[in-house]
Order: C-alpha cells, then structure tokens, then sequence
C-alpha cells in the first residue's frame, strides 16, 4: 500500500499506530519513516513515524484512510480574492517560502533542523518565532498550499446577538417622521409563541398570515373581560408586551422555511406531485427496453353504439394501454367495456406480451411485424394500486418472473409515460370531435346531447385507436430521449426507432414466453370443487388425466367433496386449469355431457344454470297441486287395498301368516309370467317330438303346469340340491 504527501489517516482499534487523525505531510522511504501532523485545532507540532509500521497497521485494518471535507476559506479562486488578502498571503508566504526550500525536500524534519532554521529565520526578519511556527503548521495542516495562509473568515461572525432596551434591532419606529413606542424585546416564550401561531399557517389552518397572527394574539397575548356590558370582551394586552406583526412574520420564516411551508399548505400528496425537486427522470436507472412497462386505464371520451344495432347506446369504452418507460413505445392495447379492472388490465397484458400482427388484422389494420414488432415481457411492471393489488395478478411475478409496482394514490408522476400518452392519443384522435365525443367544456342550455350523435361500434372505435398508436410510434419525436451511443448512429428520436436501434443492439433482454403460458398466467382464479362427477366450477363438471390417475372423483365419492384453486377464461367456457403436485399447471377440458357448454363465456353459463335453477312461480304452483294430488291418490290405492283384505279370512296364528314366503314369492312370480303381455313371436311354439327319441309328454316352452310345479316345490326342502 502506497502513501503519499497528503494522505489522511484515522484509528479504527485500540491496536491502532496512531491516536488521533493526521495528515502526512513527507515521506521518507530511505530512512523508513513518515512525518505526520494531528489534525485537532490548534494544529501541533510534527512528529516522525516507521513508514512500514504505518503501512502494516492499515493492511491489518486497526487503520484506514479517509477523505477530508475541504474547508470553505480554501474553496475560492484567485479572481475572487481582494487585494489585501492576496498581499496577507503573500506576505505569510514569503516568510516561510525559504524553509521548504524545493532543493532540499525533507530538510527540516531533520532532527534539531526546524529550530535551527526558524530561529535564523526570525532572526533575519526581526519576528518572534512563534509567527513563523504558526504559519508553517497552517501551511501543513490545511494541505501545503499557498492558500492555506488565507484567513478564515468563514468561523468570524456573531451568532446571537444580545439586545437591551436600549439597543433594540432594526431602525427605530417611526410615524409621520415621530418616534412612537419600540417594539418588544423577544423572549424565548415569545418565539415559542410565535412558532406555534405560524405553524396555523404552515399548516393550512389560516388563509393568511396576518389571520394567524390574529389567533396568536387571542390565545397568548390577550385576556377576556368577563363582565356582561363589556364593549370588547378580548381586550389584547399592552403594545409594549405583545410581538408585532413584522416580527411574527421574519421568526415564523425563520422556524419554517418556504419549502415546509409550501408543503404544509399543499398537503403531502399535492406537493409531492406538483411540487417536489425532479432528480432526473424515469429513464435514468432503466437499463433498455423491456426493463420497465407503464399500464394505466382511462374511459375514453366518446359514447359507442351496439355492433348489431346501433340504435342501441353501450356508453363509453374504457381504454388501457401499456408503455415501454425506456422508448416510450406503446406496446400493448385494450379497448372493451372491462374495467378499469384487473379483467381489463390483464387483456391489454397479454396484447403488449404477443405478436400484435394476429391482433391489427382482427380490426382489419393489415401490419407486417416490423411495423409493432412488439411482445416481450418486462422485468417490472408499474400500475395503479387497483389492478396489481388483485390476487390475480400475483402470477406475473410467480409465473412470469415479472416485478410488479404500485403507484399510490394520487400519484400519478409514478408514471409519467402512461399518463402523457392518454393526452397525445386524444389529440390524434380527436376524440372530441368524434360522432358521439364528449364536448370538452359543459354543455349549454338547449344545445344538443352529444350522445345523441354516438354512431361507432367498439370495433371501428378500436381500429381508429390502433391507427392512432402505430402513428405515434413511428413519428412521435422526442429528442431528449437519446443518448450518446444513439445520436452517434443517427437514430430517428422516435419509439419506433429508439426500439429498433436497441433491438440491433441486443439491449432488449429475451424474456419471451409461449402465449398460451402467458394467458395461463393472466386467467382469473376462483374456487372450484371436486365431486365424485369431476371437477365442477360453475356448475360445468370438469376433468382432466391426472385428476383420473390419481382416484379424485373416487376419493370424493367415498371420503366427501373438497375445494381447489382453479384459473379460467372468461371469454371460452372449454376449459379451466389446476395446479397439480408439482404446481405445474394442468387443463381440464369439459366433460363429454357438458361439450354443449364449450363455444360460450363461462358467465354467461353460470347465469344461464343459474336462471334454469330458479323455479318460476307458475311450475311452483303446478308441482304443489300435482304433489297434493300424488298425496290423495297413494291415500285411495291403500283404502282400495285394505278394504279387499278384509275380505280375505285372517290368519290364525302370526306364524301362519308368515309362512310359506319362498313359495308364495315362487308361484307368484310364475303368475306373473304367464300374463305377462309378451309380443308375437317372442314365445317359442311348441316342438314336435322325434320320431326315434322317446316320447317325454311336456308342453311349449311355458313349462309343465303350475299344480305340478308347486308340488314339485313343496317337496322341495332347503339346501337339496336341484
């Protein structure tokens, strides 16, 4: 580690080789050693030290160098000095100018040399020594420049004066040339008085600051007459006691500067918008395009008609867009009637994340990919609070790696590049001045509704947005956007063409991602249940490979339904995604009875089943009076029933009535076969027996006669074999 002339050491622990901080002033590396000077005021004498052991102490860390503020008597330039100074100076210099002779560096650190040279110097001069001992430490304390010699003014002035009656501050008051009584002499209590009536105003509790003079005065400097026929029953106290209003005025600017002021007055949110110091700007710390994106929403200023009936008024859109913070290129578009909401939000999400070619041509804007070429994901993301705060949007960081920010409310300086887009997308368009544009200052009495004139549908509307978007990326200037690098290649200061010198020059980091895992980490999540019919999530049962490999209907079937996080597209009914094990994202695709629901929004299903689950009141009606007549019926089937019992002699004995089941059940059931009605050609007819084979009298396929059978069944005992 080398040291130098000038170099500034500090102690770091008590093993350190120096007490105090100091400054080295010459170093002498053939004889090992440093002269170093303590940097406490008054300055002091020199003093010697090993170099090597200076050098060990600071690479073993028990020592360190440090930077020194440079004092504010040195930082003046040679014009701006005066005269005398210059001639003080140089008088001081020319003292000590022949003991640092260049030709001998080092001399006077000799040992026993600086008395010997000062005292001859003196001598010669006919000074004291201490004059020239006092200039040589200045010299080597602040430095060993010339200017050092200089006299520091900077420590000179008094601090707090001390008033008497007798010597008050400023001029004497005066009325019409006559002295009139002085002001008082500030106390400490009075100044604290005064603090507190202006902080009223540095507060925003008065209009002005003679109003909070006025309220300082009644609450410290007054006294209330009590007395019912009182003329004024605040009477203030003598003038000689109370501050006047020019002194409230210069200690309130004392105790609150125009900044806090204005602060206070503003309110924290306004002045931190409107008025706050501006550092740089948003594009300082990004690191190209893609590093940071801005989405904001606005409700556009026109009024829209139905696309299939434009007698039909569907208000005004709301239209979001997201800006690159770098180039200022828009990147991603919504125009729709969602939002301003996450459902919003994350539509124009996905457009900035794809190739908008597909996207122009769904509005009939034919576009080739260098026109927008467009679709990358960011690194960070900066919203409203309202969209990123949704549960959501938690998968752009988790899926997506994307960092998200939040402007808080009433900020929007947050982000300033989506905020000034809406303004120059309002220009282009015109939007005013649209058929069905909202008039931009308040409508007169008997002048017509300007919603009356609404003619565009959401397409037409979107596809003049569009045009409006690639015209202000390809002509938009804005030359304080270039930097150095891009003024060398004559780059066009337009979005267009600061993205495409910052494509060719590889500062776009890839972050792409295949769009359907994009939209899989843009989808909404709700709740869904596993049944023993599949996964059901608004009413549409849902299943997929795993759910079947793993048991999960069996499982709820057996064991009771249970609920999973699902994701799903509102605008397709098809299908909806779970998170397996492994939290990889699986699709469960509509179950084969439910494909009738898969060409629809999954709300409109939901609100469809939902409307067929309601029972009108009419089919109330009509299942209470046909259960009413279900009740009657059963009711005159069992007195029918009974009453044909009675008929029939009782059993004598409880056995007697139970026994005989099987058989009773066996001749029962051949009955019942025999009228049963049975088609032609069913029952087979009889078989004529063989000629040769032995006649065996049986009859058709009927079988032998029910007498026989149940003979043939009462001999029967339980357990024989047939």
């Amino acid at each position: 580690m080398n040291i130098s002339v000038n170099d500034v050491f500090e102690p770091v622990t008590e093993f350190s080789v120096l007490s105090t901080m100091v400054r080295a002033i010459h170093v002498d590396e053939a004889h090992d050693a440093v002269i170093v000077m303590s940097l406490i005021d008054p300055p002091g004498k020199p003093y010697p030290m090993g170099l090597e052991e200076l050098k060990l102490s600071l690479e073993s860390g028990d020592t360190k160098s440090v930077v020194t503020a440079v004092p504010e008597f040195l930082l003046v330039l040679e014009d701006d000095l005066d005269e005398t100074a210059k001639r003080d100076r140089d008088e001081k210099w020319a003292v000590i100018a022949p003991l640092l002779d260049p030709a001998y560096p080092g001399q006077i650190f000799v040992h026993g040399e600086m008395g010997r040279l000062v005292g001859n110097r003196a001598a010669e001069l006919g000074i004291q020594r201490k004059t020239i001992y006092r200039n040589l430490y200045r010299y080597w304390f602040y430095g060993q420049v010339r200017n050092a010699l200089l006299k520091n003014y900077s420590a000179v002035g008094v601090q707090n004066r001390n008033y008497t009656p007798d010597k008050r501050p400023g001029p004497k008051p005066k009325f019409q040339g006559v002295l009139v009584s002085p002001s008082k002499l500030l106390s400490v209590t009075d100044k604290r008085c005064i603090r507190i009536g202006y902080s009223l105003y540095t507060n925003d509790k008065t209009s002005t600051i003679r109003s909070a003079y006025d309220k300082m005065l009644k609450k410290f400097y007054s006294v209330k007459n009590l007395s019912k026929n009182a003329e004024n029953r605040v009477r203030l106290l003598p003038e000689s006691e109370i501050p006047n209003f020019n002194q409230f005025d210069y200690w309130g600017k004392q105790f609150f500067d125009e900044v806090e002021t204005d602060r206070g007055r503003k309110g924290l949110t306004k002045w931190l918008k409107d008025c706050r110091p501006l550092s740089g700007t948003v594009r300082d710390w990004l690191r190209g395009p893609c590093h940071q994106f801005e989405i904001d929403a606005t409700i556009a200023d026109i009024y829209l008609v139905n696309s299939y009936s434009r007698r039909m008024l569907i208000g005004r859109p709301v239209v979001y867009i997201v800006v690159d913070s770098f180039s200022g290129m828009i990147v991603g578009l919504y125009v729709g009637l969602e939002g301003p909401s996450w459902n919003g939000a994350r539509q124009a999400l996905f457009n900035a994340f794809t190739s908008k070619v597909d996207f122009c041509a769904q509005y009939d804007v034919e576009i080739t990919p260098e026109e927008w070429n467009c679709h990358h994901l960011p690194h960070n993301i900066y919203a409203d609070r309202g969209e990123m705060l949704s549960l959501a949007s938690e998968g752009l960081a988790t899926g997506l790696g994307i960092e998200m920010g939040t402007a808080p409310p009433y900020r929007p300086d947050w982000k300033p590049m989506v905020e000034s887009r809406f303004g120059i997308l309002n220009d282009l368009t015109g939007i005013r001045w649209l058929p069905g544009g909202v008039a931009a200052r308040e409508q007169e009495r008997g002048q017509r509704d300007y919603r009356l004139d609404a003619t565009l549908n959401l397409k037409e509307f979107t596809r003049i947005v569009i045009e409006c978007v690639l015209h202000y990326n390809r002509h938009h200037r804005q030359p304080d956007r270039l930097t150095q690098a891009m003024m060398n290649d004559g780059v066009e200061p337009t979005p267009m063409g600061i993205w495409t010198w910052a494509s060719e020059n590889d500062l776009i980091q890839a972050n792409n991602r295949p769009d359907e895992l994009i939209y899989l980490h843009l989808l909404p999540r709700e709740r869904a249940t596993v049944q023993k019919g599949g996964v059901i999530f608004r009413g549409m049962h849902y299943v997929c490979e795993m759910a079947i490999n793993d048991n999960w209907f069996a499982k709820a079937r057996r064991n009771g339904v249970w609920s999973i996080d699902c994701r799903f597209d509102p605008n397709s009914a098809a299908h909806i995604w779970i998170q397996g094990e492994n939290k990889q994202f699986v699709r469960c695709d509509l179950r084969r009875s439910d494909i009738k629901y898969a060409s629809y929004r999954s709300d409109e299903i939901y609100d469809l089943l939902e409307a067929y689950r309601q029972t009108p009141p009419a089919h109330k009606r009509a299942e209470l009076e046909s259960r009413v007549g279900l009740v009657d019926t059963v009711e005159q089937i069992i007195t029918n029933a009974q009453a044909e019992q009675k008929l029939e002699p009782p059993p004598r004995t409880k056995a007697e009535a139970v026994a005989n089941i099987r058989e009773n059940r066996a001749e029962e059931r051949i009955l019942g076969r025999e009228n049963a009605t049975v088609p032609d050609g069913v029952r087979a007819e009889p078989v004529q027996p063989v000629a040769d084979a032995p006649a065996i009298a049986h009859d058709s396929y009927a079988g032998p006669r029910s007498a026989e059978v149940i003979d043939l069944l009462k001999r029967r005992r339980p357990g024989q074999a047939q």
